[in-house]
């Protein structure tokens, strides 16, 4: 390759101040340099050159034979293009031709099949036929080639016709086989309307029409018009909505009424709207659903996703929602006032649909507040303004709450509404009673004659309890009732009525602790009593402490337990007090010291006397269980030796606790071996309450070592050799006990 490149340093060297002359000589000598070294490149490589120059002229030889033959080609293709061009127009005429040939003779067999069919119909009279036939002219008949020839438009116009008398006749026989109830009918209509292809948009039309209906009438209603005794004619035809029409318009003169007048038109109105029409609409929907099943089953393709049960009956709530909202406020509390009167009809429309359509409870959810609101007023009313609820008080209230639960007991929804407000109403009849309750020293007193805060606070528990009677009275006479709305409602109430018992309770425990504490001084002063450590002594009569418990028990019964009515309670409180009673009565004479064998025996008919005390308490005293058995085992235990006693079972569930067995050992013990509550150094009231106080056995137990310990600590101390005969017993009997 020539190196042809100036050397530009050189140039910029020459000097910008030397003539033009001199600047021209210097480059023709640079020039004539380049020149020289040009001629010095061309002669080292002159072999390649030259053998460039050849393979150049090879090329351009190729070139020109390869431009040659590509002409020859491109001819070549131009005279096949033309040939193939000619061919493609060709064909192209001949598929032309054969397709308006084909679209020709398609033409022709479509008007050929139209009048043939059309004829074929002319000749039919069976309406089902008529329709099969209608069902294979429907495309042809539609067809947009044949509208435009003329000797198919007479058999066109008269298909047409034909098609439309039919579909209107067929819509009479669906109404009338609706009416009628008569299924075959209403199964061939169907079936025409299939044919047709409208059979979704004809069942559409009659839910629309069933609903237009309803919201005619419902209008109606709320206007006060008593549709019942309208005709409504035709169901398809609106002669409802005709006779709605010529009764009411712009221009003439409203009927005037009373408030009383109009409510009992438009609830009878709307009951029969309810009951009756509403009952037809849905008859002869449930035939429509019939009617489809039939189809279906005979290979009609009947619309398989379509439910015209749902879509009627999710269309009526909708309806019916929307009417109770937008209804005047008049109709509106009307509503409210007597949803008791709405939900009757309803569910007497569900029953007698057998279930079939069910309505949904957020339908009448908008007039429950009202209703609610009436029912509490109601109520509230028999309470307002007393201070000192009286049974006359009571029996408003409960009359009222009767009435309307009564009312309410339709539906279960409601009735667990108005039986949470009759509880309401309840706990503040409850709350008014007990804020009059008198406690303190007064109110419990059982030594004199019932003061005035006691009468005070009997004659409140007997309110509470008539109250209670006449909520269970209540209760019993709505019992199938509840029993048919399967609503928690009486469990409810029945769990309230507990707050009466509660308050009940309490003014008679406060009297029963005071008769319990009376009783427990009595029963103490067995100790005092005179003659128990006689070793002879009469068993005829009962002893002083015994006779003074008789009395004072008749005397307390009578006096301050007797006024309270709720003998249930009184009965309950009765056991628990007799069982007490015997509980005291046990400790007491267990830990009786010193006693003879006589005043064994006199204890032992203390018993007897004790059953007979407690007789005024709980007139059968084997009711109590185990307390009435351990007042009989005990009255045999005490007059028996001490190596019958220590023969004695253990066991937490045997009758006799162990610590009583062995109290009764300390008895018959010299004086020496002392009780455990005397080693203590308490006193015989104090190891009572001890003993009521702690109702393990261990810790009973614990206190008899304590005292078993001391006495042996006290024989060491004095060398004595000789420990109390009773002592090996009562160590036997002790240790048995502690390992059970």
């Amino acid at each position: 390759m020539v190196d042809l490149e100036l050397d530009d340093e050189s140039i910029t060297e020459v000097d910008a101040n030397t003539t033009i002359q001199e600047q021209i000589q210097e480059l023709s000598k640079r020039l004539q340099n380049v020149n020289d070294d040009l001629h010095q490149q061309v002669r080292e490589k002159h072999g390649a050159l030259l053998q460039q120059a050849t393979h150049a002229g090879r090329f351009d030889v190729a070139l020109n034979t390869l431009a040659n033959d590509v002409e020859q080609i491109r001819a070549a293709g131009q005279r096949l293009k033309t040939q193939i061009d000619a061919q493609y127009q060709h064909v192209d005429n001949q598929t032309r031709i054969l397709g308006r040939l084909h679209e020709l003779s398609h033409q022709l067999r479509s008007a050929g099949t139209l009048l043939s069919l059309t004829a074929k119909l002319r000749a039919t009279k069976d309406v089902l036929k008529q329709a099969e036939i209608h069902y294979e002219l429907g495309q042809l008949v539609d067809d947009e080639d044949l509208k435009q020839i003329e000797f198919v438009q007479n058999a066109r116009a008269e298909v047409i016709a034909s098609r439309q008398k039919l579909r209107n006749l067929t819509q009479m026989q669906l109404v009338t086989g609706l009416q009628e109830r008569n299924e075959a009918q209403v199964v061939n209509s169907l079936k025409i309307f299939k044919n047709f292809n409208t059979l979704q948009k004809s069942l559409d039309n009659l839910v629309a029409t069933f609903v237009t209906d309803l919201e005619q009438s419902l209008r109606e209603c709320f206007a006060g018009t008593d549709i019942s005794v309208l005709n409504k004619g035709e169901t398809f035809n609106n002669a409802s909505s005709k006779t709605s029409n010529s009764m009411r318009g712009p221009g003439k003169t409203p009927m005037l009424t009373t408030t009383q007048n109009f409510r009992a038109k438009f609830w009878k109105s709307l009951h029969w709207l309810l009951y009756e029409e509403l009952y037809e609409s849905c008859e002869q929907v449930n035939l429509l659903k019939r009617g489809l099943d039939q189809i279906r089953q005979f290979g009609f393709d009947a619309g398989e996703t379509y439910d015209i049960h749902k879509n009627f009956w999710q269309a009526v709530q909708t309806l019916l929602k929307k009417s109770f909202v937008e209804s005047p406020a008049h109709v509106t509390q009307t509503l409210q006032e007597g949803l008791a009167k709405l939900l009757t009809s309803a569910r007497g429309l569900e029953e007698r649909l057998d279930g079939e359509f069910l309505f949904d409870n957020d339908i009448f959810s908008t007039l429950e507040v009202g209703y609610i609101s009436k029912c509490a007023a109601n109520m509230k009313a028999c309470l307002a303004g007393v201070d000192l609820p009286s049974n006359e008080t009571v029996d408003n209230f409960i009359r009222v709450a009767s009435t309307e639960i009564s009312a309410a007991l339709i539906d279960t929804r409601l009735t667990n509404s108005v039986v949470a407000v009759f509880i309401a109403c309840g706990k503040e009849l409850c709350t008014k009673l007990e804020a009059q309750l008198k406690l303190g020293a007064d109110a419990k007193q059982v030594v004199d004659i019932p003061n005035f805060q006691q009468t005070q606070n009997v004659l409140l528990a007997n309110i509470l309890y008539y109250y209670k009677d006449s909520a269970r009275r209540m209760l019993a006479d709505l019992k199938v009732h509840f029993t048919k709305s399967k609503s928690a409602a009486h469990h409810d109430i029945v769990k309230a009525l507990e707050q009466t018992d509660i308050l009940i309770s309490t003014i008679l425990q406060q009297i029963m602790d005071s008769i319990l504490s009376t009783i427990s001084i009595i029963l103490l002063s067995m100790h005092r009593e005179p003659g128990l450590n006689l070793e002879k002594i009469s068993t005829s009569g009962p002893s002083m402490y015994m006779k003074e418990l008789q009395e004072f028990i008749n005397r307390v019964w009578v006096n301050h337990i007797g006024p309270f009515e709720d003998k249930e309670i009184v009965s309950k409180c009765g056991h628990e007090l007799a069982k007490r009673c015997i509980e005291l009565f046990v400790h007491n004479a267990s830990i009786l010291r010193p006693i003879s064998q006589a005043g064994r025996q006199r204890l032992k008919s203390d018993c007897a006397h004790m059953e007979q005390a407690l007789k005024p308490i709980c007139a059968n005293l084997p009711d109590l269980g185990n307390p009435a058995r351990l007042l009989r085992a005990m009255s045999f235990l005490i007059v028996q030796p001490p190596e019958e006693l220590v023969k004695q079972s253990v066991g937490s569930e045997l009758l006799v606790p162990s610590y009583i067995v062995l109290f009764l050992l300390f008895g018959h013990a010299g004086a020496e071996l002392q009780s455990p509550h005397t080693t203590a150094n308490w006193s015989n009231e104090r190891l009572i309450e001890w003993l009521e106080g702690h109702t393990s056995e261990r810790e009973k137990l614990e206190l008899i070592s304590g005292a078993l310990q001391r006495y042996r600590d006290q024989v060491r101390r004095k060398n004595s050799e000789q420990y109390d005969e009773i002592y090996p017993l009562i160590v036997e009997f002790f240790e048995k006990a502690l390992k059970a």
